[in-house]
């Protein structure tokens, strides 16, 4: 696990490298969470870089010690929550999805395959499963991102799992 803290003062400085590092650990996450909202993948890549382009913008509010990936994925959040407030409208989910879902993380070229499948769940179940299988993020981590407790949490998770069990078996 990666520690943010140690990037935070890079960031401020606008490094390139401390910003890739942080990209490259939490762009999952942050995939996960805003896909789980908009349902779009053209406006998840936008909203993508708009999360970050804020997260740049508001690094000195962040407080060192505290949780950084919670803090960028409840940014990611609060993005795609605006974008589809200003739209006001459900998007369509792309039709070349596959549904078939891997077990524990999901391949970075499948990610966009989890979403047809669990278009039956949710919101909140909707999130959690995508953090957690997109971005292989860890319970209490999802707990703080959606500001749930870590029990509420697993239960989502373990009855969106079972929802899904019944529709496409036990794979």
């Amino acid at each position: 696990m990666v520690n943010y803290d140690q990037y935070v003062d890079a960031l401020i400085e606008k490094d390139d490298e401390a910003f890739r590092i942080v990209y490259e650990n939490t762009k999952k996450g942050v995939f996960s969470m805003i896909i789980s909202i908009v349902n779009n993948k053209a406006a998840t890549e936008d909203l993508m870089q708009d999360t970050y382009m804020k997260m740049i913008k508001y690094i000195k509010q962040y407080k060192k010690g505290r949780n950084f990936y919670a803090w960028l994925i409840q940014i990611a959040k609060n993005t795609a929550f605006d974008y589809y407030r200003k739209e006001k409208r459900v998007t369509v989910i792309d039709p070349q999805l596959s549904d078939k879902l891997n077990e524990g993380t999901v391949k970075e070229n499948t990610s966009y395959e989890v979403i047809d499948m669990i278009k039956d769940l949710d919101e909140i179940e909707k999130q959690v499963v995508l953090l957690r299988i997109v971005s292989n993020a860890k319970f209490k981590d999802i707990a703080l991102s959606i500001d749930k407790p870590i029990g509420t949490v697993l239960w989502i998770y373990q009855k969106a799992i079972k929802k899904l069990q019944n529709t496409y078996g036990e794979e």
